[in-house]
C-alpha cells in the first residue's frame, strides 16, 4: 500500500510545527477502481449491507530493510445477496462513512465479489510499508498514525554527522559548532504522486575556527540538541570541515517526502 495525501501532507506539515491528530479508529473500504491519490477518484461497492470494516495494525516492524505495519486479524465483510463487481483496490479510511483515505493498495489479484460471497482479507494481506531516506524512528511514527498516536509537531534542525545517526554514528562537534533550523515550505504533489516538502530559505552552519571533523551524513532532527533524527542522507563524498570553511544549503537543497 502506499500514502494517500492526505496522510502525506498532514505528516509533512508536522514538520512545520503542526501536530496532525491520529484517527481513533481505521476502517478498510474495497474499490472497483484505482481511487487516487485523493482518495475520491475510486467507485466503491455497493452492495446491501456492505460497510468498511474496522482494521487494527500490528506495531512497526522490520521489512525488506524499512520498516511496515499489518493487519493484525481476518476482516471480513459483510455476504452480498447478489454478485456485486470485481474490487480491485483497497483503501485505509478514517472514518467508516466520508471522511479521508490515509492509503490504498492495488490487490494482487482482483477479487471477484459473487452471491453469498463475503470479501475475506486474512491476518497479514493488507501491509503498509515505508522505506527511502526517512529515519526508522520517523517512519515508525508515521506508521503509528494508522494506529491511532498522534504525531506531534516540531520545529526541525539540521545536523551534521560522521557516519549515520542511525548506525552509531557521531555528531560533529568543535568550538562554535551548532545544529541549524530548517525553514520547510508547504507541501506539495509532484506529478510522480510524492508529496515533498523542500527547504525555503538558505540555511548556514556557523563558521568553524577549528576542525569539526569529517562530514558524511546529514540528518534533520526533531529538536536544536539532542531529539531523533527525521531523515538522514549520505554525502556523495565525504568533506572535511576545516577552520574557515562554513557549511550552507540554498534554498530547496533540503527535500523531504512521503509516498
Amino acid at each position: 500500500m502506499y500514502a494517500c495525501d492526505y496522510l502525506e501532507n498532514g505528516i509533512l506539515n508536522a514538520l512545520r510545527g503542526v501536530t496532525f491528530a491520529a484517527p481513533s479508529r481505521c476502517y478498510l473500504a474495497l474499490y472497483l477502481n484505482d481511487p487516487g491519490e485523493s482518495g475520491a477518484a475510486g467507485t466503491e461497492i455497493s452492495y446491501t449491507g456492505y460497510r468498511r470494516m474496522e482494521i487494527s495494525f500490528s506495531p512497526p516492524a522490520d521489512v525488506s530493510g524499512g520498516i511496515g505495519i499489518q493487519n493484525l486479524t481476518e476482516i471480513t465483510f459483510p455476504t452480498p445477496d447478489a454478485a456485486a463487481g470485481t474490487v480491485t483496490h483497497i483503501g485505509v479510511m478514517d472514518a467508516q462513512t466520508g471522511g479521508n483515505m490515509l492509503a490504498r493498495g492495488e490487490l494482487i489479484e482482483p477479487l471477484a465479489i459473487g452471491a453469498k460471497e463475503p470479501p475475506v482479507f486474512l491476518a497479514g494481506d493488507v501491509l503498509l510499508y515505508l522505506g527511502g531516506s526517512l529515519s526508522r524512528a520517523f517512519m515508525a511514527k508515521v506508521l503509528n498514525v494508522l494506529r491511532g498516536q498522534t504525531l506531534q509537531g516540531i520545529t526541525p534542525y539540521l545536523s551534521l554527522w560522521n557516519g549515520s545517526p542511525e548506525a552509531a554514528g557521531a555528531e560533529l562537534s568543535g568550538d562554535n559548532y551548532a545544529r541549524a533550523e530548517l525553514p520547510l515550505g508547504a507541501p506539495s504533489e509532484q506529478a510522480s504522486g510524492q508529496v515533498l516538502t523542500v527547504s525555503s530559505a538558505l540555511v548556514k552552519f556557523p563558521r568553524p575556527t577549528t576542525s569539526w571533523g569529517t562530514w558524511t551524513h546529514t540528518a534533520v532532527h526533531s529538536a536544536p540538541s539532542g531529539g531523533e533524527p527525521v531523515c538522514v542522507f549520505q554525502l556523495t563524498a565525504a568533506v572535511e570541515l576545516k577552520r574557515g570553511y562554513m557549511p550552507e544549503f540554498p534554498a530547496g537543497a533540503v527535500e523531504i517526502g512521503l509516498n
